[in-house]
């Protein structure tokens, strides 16, 4: 004789979570509510070249690089002065920086920069530098 008042009871105290669960649900079917789901991001390396130039047929000032793995970055190469350099002498660095990078992650070769970064040579943090005497 007293299950109902039981039952009554379990639903009386609980009546706020059931609520929650029934518009959650309705939210769901209504399409008011998208549910969130969590997809594996790939983890594949990227290079990236940052070039200290004016402009693509300028002089390159100097040359550095980044390498990440997913979103972390795991190495880093500092900007170098390429004055005085030659084209063939600078695509040869970058190769070496490949090389390197590849070296670094071991079961992966990099072929190529993923993107390049093309900065004014006024952002150039190498001191002494030409283009800020008095600051070295």
């Amino acid at each position: 004789m007293g299950q109902p008042c039981h039952v009554r009871r379990h639903g009386y105290r609980n009546r706020d979570r059931y609520n929650k669960q029934k518009k959650q649900k309705y939210a769901i079917a209504t399409g008011k509510i998208v549910p969130e789901i969590t997809v594996a991001v790939p983890q594949n390396p990227a290079a990236i070249l940052h070039l200290y130039r004016e402009r693509k047929d300028a002089p390159l000032h100097a040359i550095a690089a980044e390498l990440w793995v997913g979103g972390k970055q795991v190495a880093k190469v500092e900007p170098v002065h390429c004055l005085g350099w030659t084209g063939s002498q600078a695509k040869q660095y970058s190769k070496n920086i490949l090389q390197s990078f590849s070296a670094q992650l071991e079961d992966c070769l990099l072929e190529r920069f993923e993107s390049q970064v093309e900065l004014n040579p006024s952002q150039c943090p190498i001191r002494p530098c030409p283009l800020h005497p008095g600051m070295g």
